[in-house]
């Protein structure tokens, strides 16, 4: 009898329950979903990105070594077209060749939350993940070629076209690079100073350069020239005679002031290095 009685008692306790479980499972399972934010917030589709923009990439070989043996810094131009295509335009410099010009044009795509892919198909074969932020003023890039592994970045142009007048002041100016040495990497550097323009075509720098020890201050004088489409060259040679070519891309103008950012690249036979300048 005690045990025909547990037994009713237990099937009773069993048939109460379970009506209950598909709906405490079902409130389970919809609490967390609930709960999740979007990341990203939803904001970004592929016009999000439209435009001209500067570009700074820099690379080095692709292998498991902590040794360097190839690397390329290009300063230029990223145009997105607003739906799928995109082209970037680059001076490079690299441990065996500087200013050699590169075009890459591919296909691009931003999902919701601001994160997307590159993928070149023409002057290359490379793939990066992209990124946007501050509303599409500004995009990040990481990828490979299988020579290479790159990142950059870059920031929208000035509205209208650049000058060499818009070119005028004093600006601070900092970057890092590599030491070389018969085209081969021997080292890192840090670069630091002013660079001065005059508006017209003339320009004079100082910096410092650190590797393996910060090294004495440097003064130079040269030239420089600005194009249209914000962007410049110019060539500046120290007192022992070593001249150093410099790439910049211009990368915010006000009309009060003239240019207020932009992002440079540097080289000769001992040294190359990349960086941005701020007026003062």
């Amino acid at each position: 009898m005690l045990q025909l009685s547990r037994r009713i008692k237990r099937s009773m306790n069993q048939n109460h329950q379970l009506p209950y479980l598909p709906s405490l499972l079902a409130l389970a399972l919809a609490i967390p979903l609930a709960a999740q934010p979007q990341i990203g917030g939803g904001t970004c589709n592929s016009s999000t990105l439209n435009g001209t923009y500067s570009l700074s990439l820099t690379g080095r070989d692709v292998n498991s070594s902590v040794t360097i043996t190839n690397v390329v810094q290009g300063i230029g131009l990223a145009t997105f077209d607003g739906l799928s295509k995109v082209t970037l335009t680059l001076s490079n410099n690299s441990n065996k060749s500087f200013a050699t010009a590169q075009t890459l044009s591919g296909t691009y795509s931003l999902q919701s939350n601001c994160i997307g892919v590159v993928n070149i198909n023409t002057g290359d074969t490379a793939t990066f993940i992209l990124g946007s932020y501050a509303s599409g003023t500004d995009f990040f890039l990481t990828g490979q070629d299988g020579t290479y592994s790159f990142i950059g970045n870059g920031n929208t142009q000035p509205a209208g076209s650049c000058s060499a007048s818009q070119f005028s002041g004093t600006y601070a100016f900092n970057g890092n690079g590599f030491a070389l040495n018969s085209s081969a990497v021997s080292g890192t550097n840090y670069i630091s100073g002013l660079m001065t323009f005059d508006g017209v075509g003339a320009a004079t720098g100082s910096w410092y350069i650190a590797s393996g020890g910060t090294s004495p201050l440097v003064t130079l004088t040269g030239t420089f020239t600005v194009s249209s489409n914000c962007t410049a060259t110019g060539t500046l040679t120290d007192a022992a005679g070593n001249a150093y070519a410099l790439t910049v891309t211009i990368t915010n103008v006000t009309t009060a002031a003239g240019v207020t950012n932009f992002v440079f690249s540097g080289s000769n036979a001992k040294e190359m290095f990349m960086g941005n300048g701020r007026t003062l």
